[in-house]
């Protein structure tokens, strides 16, 4: 595995809501996208398999989305993992790592346009939460309303892991 490598890519669809303040599912002109509220901080959780050729570095993740209808602001995120390989903890309550951050980006000019942005999480505990190849891991992602401006829902189309 090479560096920036895609490792997995995840759309709308593959989303496990959690039981309260998710991300709500939407289809915009055929697209389907999770929409998430510019008020309340709302939650979409991905599961997966950490492929056999990872070789255990730091991730990087890139989102795709786009304002509702927003032409000016910032839009952040909130990105984290949890692993759950055998014989760690119990799968009934979650053990996400530490929550990486997005900084706020600014939205395009024309809402509907599409924005991309990544942050880079280092391996370990605290970042990626261990993860190893062969791995089941969960990715849980938010919109960061607390240090974002920007009215109206953000739209996620797809999420991204590269091995960095």
């Amino acid at each position: 595995m090479a560096s920036g490598d895609t490792l997995a890519v995840f759309g709308p669809a593959a989303n496990q809501p959690p039981a309260a303040n998710y991300a709500a599912l939407f289809v915009r002109n055929g697209h389907l996208v999770l929409a998430f509220d510019t008020t309340t901080q709302q939650t979409a959780i991905f599961a997966g398999v950490m492929p056999r050729n990872y070789a255990g570095g730091g991730l990087t993740v890139t989102l795709a989305w786009m304002a509702a209808t927003a032409v000016a602001g910032n839009i952040g995120w909130g990105i984290t993992f949890e692993r759950m390989n055998p014989a760690n903890h119990d799968l009934d309550i979650d053990a996400w790592a530490t929550e990486q951050l997005l900084a706020p980006v600014t939205v395009d000019a024309t809402a509907g346009k599409v924005t991309v942005a990544g942050v880079a999480i280092v391996a370990g505990a605290a970042g990626t939460d261990g993860i190893a190849a062969g791995d089941a891991f969960r990715l849980r992602v938010r919109r960061d309303v607390a240090n974002d401006n920007a009215a109206g829902d953000a739209h996620l189309i797809s999420i991204e892991i590269k091995e960095t």
